[in-house]
């Protein structure tokens, strides 16, 4: 039998308002504007990881976590290890560098010592300097925008039309470059960025055909003589762009470029952890940067720095605005201090360090935007 109040409880439930979800986030960590990490889960050679070094990791849009590693490409399986892709299979190297996705097609871009590859349908295609107009078969970086991969080599960037397979080649003969060594390449929406070791950064439009470069107005290696002038140093170890905010990562410091004015952080006089960047992922305008001391995480005013202390233990330590840095033992730490890639997204973070793999788990926090109902 129905109880007697069942009907105005269904009433009073139904009539109730929106809210926004409760507020879950650690009181210690409600003015930092990006999530926190709490812990570390590590992963290795018992995971099926076929190296301790992993130089890139990357999350495509089916969920699927892929890694770049000394000895092969990995993707990891519902059970948690790791499916190994090496030269056997059809990948051109063994050294796996950089990996990217194409929006699009879902196909996999993977950029290696020795060429670069098409992961598509479970099979490779290899693009070399001699099969196909690549410019240098050492790919440092590669990224996708709308109808052409592009390419950072060692012998200068490059785009192949994905239709037609035609390649273009940009180094110092034909572009802004003074060098052709090119470290990093990134797409921004009509744009093309490029990290030129010794020379900066090369904007390049490839429409207008324009090329525009930024260099380090003090021209000193060693020091960032005069800070926010532009560019922090002309040897760009990595560089990447999102919602209209330009990131440089250099082995002399950081750097930020919105369009308005450049932005640098060096360590010791700013919260930045070390002055040797080598990857930085930019998401929701939240830096973080991967380093030789571990990582940096920051939105231009606040920063986390996470480290690995000289017993094996995880430490963080928050720079708020005007306040003392805190100082935090974590029951965890990062696999190896020694960065070399990051994949963030609004659930975990994914380090690929010199002895393996770390996935930083977030403290509980409100992401940008949520709103939901109650329910009966």
């Amino acid at each position: 039998m129905k109880h007697p109040l069942s009907s105005l409880l269904v009433a009073v439930t139904l009539a109730a308002p929106v809210t926004r979800a409760a507020d879950t986030t650690p009181v210690a960590f409600k003015d930092v504007p990006f999530p926190v990490i709490e812990r570390f889960e590590n992963f290795g050679k018992a995971d099926g990881i076929p190296a301790e070094k992993v130089h890139a990791v990357y999350k495509t849009s089916d969920g699927q976590l892929w890694i770049g590693t000394w000895n092969g490409l990995c993707v990891r399986g519902e059970d948690g290890k790791f499916k190994r892709y090496g030269p056997e299979d059809g990948l051109s190297h063994k050294m796996v560098l950089c990996i990217v996705e194409d929006p699009r097609t879902g196909d996999l871009w993977v950029a290696t010592m020795r060429g670069l590859n098409r992961f598509s349908g479970g099979k490779f295609t290899v693009y070399t300097q001699t099969n196909s107009g690549l410019p240098n078969n050492v790919v440092y970086g590669v990224d996708v925008l709308d109808d052409h991969v592009w390419v950072a080599t060692a012998a200068g960037a490059g785009s192949m039309h994905l239709k037609t397979g035609e390649w273009k080649i940009y180094d110092h003969n034909n572009s802004a470059m003074h060098e052709p060594w090119c470290y990093a390449i990134k797409g921004a929406r009509d744009k093309v960025y490029i990290g030129v070791w010794g020379g900066g950064i090369i904007e390049h439009d490839p429409r207008r055909g324009s090329f525009k470069e930024y260099r380090d107005p003090d021209r000193d290696f060693h020091y960032d003589l005069v800070p926010d002038d532009g560019p922090i140093n002309d040897i760009t170890s990595w560089l990447s762009w999102e919602d209209g905010v330009l990131w440089q990562c250099t082995y002399f410091g950081f750097a930020r470029y919105e369009g308005r004015g450049w932005k640098t952080w060096v360590e010791e006089k700013t919260p930045l952890l070390s002055n040797f960047t080598q990857i930085v992922w930019p998401h929701r305008r939240v830096a973080w940067i991967g380093m030789d001391k571990g990582v940096s995480v920051t939105d231009g005013q606040t920063w986390v720095n996470y480290e690995v202390g000289a017993k094996g233990e995880g430490i963080r330590t928050i720079h708020r605005p005007g306040q003392p840095p805190e100082v935090q033992t974590l029951p965890t730490a990062l696999a190896n201090c020694f960065v070399l890639g990051i994949y963030v997204d609004d659930d975990e973070a994914w380090f690929a360090t010199s002895n393996g793999l770390s996935r930083g788990v977030f403290a509980p926090y409100q992401r940008p935007a949520t709103v939901a109902q109650n329910r009966p």
